[in-house]
């Protein structure tokens, strides 16, 4: 059989050619530096977004998403339903994860070929011809989650389900302890969203969420001596930009502290001065929770502490001097229990000038541990691990970046949910791939160099054959080795079957927006 080729020659950069094997090729682009450099367009399903095959791998082993969208009730009509709940969580989950963090994103990622082979929950080839869903969809799926307090409590209840899950898997059972850190940090908005203001600490306008985080080794600093970054966050609220450092604070210990002990065995806290407030010690204390927190200075520590600040005579250390103080037991009106008060001094020199400051800094720890246990040396150098942590927080939104941008205050609660569970699903891939080949990875290299992968999708015999670049084969083969370890929980369930056509007006191939 004979095979013709039909080649068409121009001089106008936008023709398109045509090849032996049907695609079609366009010239977008010849750059003046080397005229031997042509740019071409193609509608071969090519992607940059290789990666998310490997996430919705890990979703899949730990039956994340899934768990959450059993417990999301759907008002829509079944048979008219082309997206079912846990595709459009995934597709939403799945682009904010490699930084696409805007519902407009969703418009271009609908027609990717690794995303739609990714976030379809449909067997069979036919995947990569059916369209996502775009952004006027996803924004129904935000009302969804919002319409009711359960839905958005399965949302919210998502993030410990897919950490105790990973712990679970990695390691077969309950982590004998883990260390919780709680802190909040500002969302900065820009518009009129309800709940939105200015807040004075920061100084812009902002929404001020808490958010609890746990960590199997106490430490978000590297992966290297067998520590991880952290396992996720575990739970999460959304509050009014103006409020006040620890306002629900105790209400949202409690849900933290029950949330916890389904991963670890015993947990203890590290509180910032904001949160060492009597109502969340004392309950800690009834509990018998273990914390270590920091305490506002007052006049009457200070009095304490004064006959403790001194310096010893002769030339001081290149370094300065540090230490802590045991100051015993301590209880003021206020406080149920009485607790363990230690001070610590800091006394270091100036880094411009090399000398001493006039006076020495120091702070107060106070801790419900006792002294047989954990020394005051110890505890300080379990409490400054929390700054790692707080690390953790900028990396979340320099990696994800949340906007928050509509009026309703729950559906931007709803969307930082989201938000939270596309970190912890990359976190989870991150920490199996840090403790395969070493090294920090911090987030926007992990999406850099293992999500943003660039690929091919085939179609061959039925089957789809998805071809990454050599660069990221040796990473992702690292990290497929560590998920086939995992003590796979994923159920056999019956999937949806068959494609409802999309609505007429529905592009079927990404159209640029005016």
């Amino acid at each position: 059989m004979k095979r013709y080729v039909y080649r068409f020659t121009t001089t106008n950069s936008n023709a398109k050619q045509d090849h032996a094997m049907g695609e079609v090729q366009r010239n977008l682009f010849e750059p003046e530096f080397n005229r031997s450099v042509k740019v071409q367009g193609t509608d071969q399903r090519l992607t940059s977004n290789s990666g998310v095959v490997l996430l919705r791998e890990a979703d899949h082993r730990l039956e994340l998403i899934d768990s959450i969208a059993l417990k999301v009730q759907d008002p829509r009509r079944p048979d008219r339903i082309r997206y079912q709940i846990n595709e459009l969580i995934r597709e939403r989950v799945f682009a904010m994860a490699i930084g696409c963090s805007a519902q407009d994103d969703l418009d271009r990622l609908a027609h990717d070929p690794a995303f739609r082979a990714a976030v379809w929950d449909r067997n069979g080839d036919q995947v990569v011809h059916e369209r996502l869903a775009s952004q006027p969809t996803q924004s129904r799926l935000i009302s969804i989650l919002t319409r009711s307090a359960a839905n958005l409590e399965a949302l919210r209840d998502g993030l410990a389900r897919g950490v105790e899950s990973h712990v679970i898997a990695s390691g077969g059972r309950r982590v004998a302890h883990a260390t919780i850190d709680i802190d909040s940090f500002p969302i900065e908005v820009h518009g009129k969203q309800h709940g939105a203001a200015y807040n004075g600490y920061y100084k812009q306008t902002v929404y001020h969420p808490l958010v609890a985080s746990l960590s199997v080794g106490g430490d978000y600093d590297s992966a290297q001596n067998g520590k991880r970054l952290g396992n996720g966050f575990i739970h999460a609220t959304l509050r009014q930009g103006q409020v006040h450092t620890a306002n629900g604070m105790q209400r949202f210990v409690d849900k933290t502290d029950a949330k916890a002990h389904t991963i670890a065995q015993h947990v203890d806290y590290r509180l910032d001065a904001g949160y060492t407030i009597p109502a969340v010690m004392d309950a800690l204390t009834s509990k018998n929770r273990r914390f270590t927190g920091r305490l506002k200075t007052n006049p009457k520590l200070d009095a304490l502490a004064a006959e403790h600040i001194v310096r010893p005579p002769g030339r001081p250390p290149a370094g300065g001097y540090e230490y802590t103080v045991e100051l015993g037991s301590y209880q003021i009106d206020t406080w149920q229990h009485a607790q363990r008060l230690i001070l610590v001094v800091v006394d270091q020199p100036d880094s411009k000038t090399g000398q001493l400051n006039l006076m020495p800094r120091w702070f107060f720890l106070v801790t419900n541990w006792p002294q047989e246990s954990r020394s005051a040396d110890d505890l300080l150098a379990h409490y400054r691990k929390r700054g790692t942590f707080e690390d953790r927080l900028g990396e979340f939104n320099e990696s994800i970046g949340v906007h928050l941008s509509s009026q309703a205050f729950k559906a931007n609660e709803a969307t930082m949910l989201l938000a939270m569970l596309a970190f912890n699903l990359n976190t989870i891939c991150r920490n199996e791939l840090e403790d395969s080949v070493g090294g920090g990875w911090d987030m926007q290299r992990f999406i850099l160099f293992v999500l943003k992968v660039g690929g091919e999708m085939i179609k061959h015999s039925r089957r789809l054959v998805l071809r990454i670049a050599e660069s990221a084969e040796p990473l992702w083969s690292k990290l497929i080795a560590r998920l086939k370890g995992w003590q796979s929980r994923a159920s056999q369930g019956v999937k949806a079957s068959g494609f409802m056509p999309p609505p007429d007006h529905a592009h079927l191939s990404e159209v640029l927006r005016n």
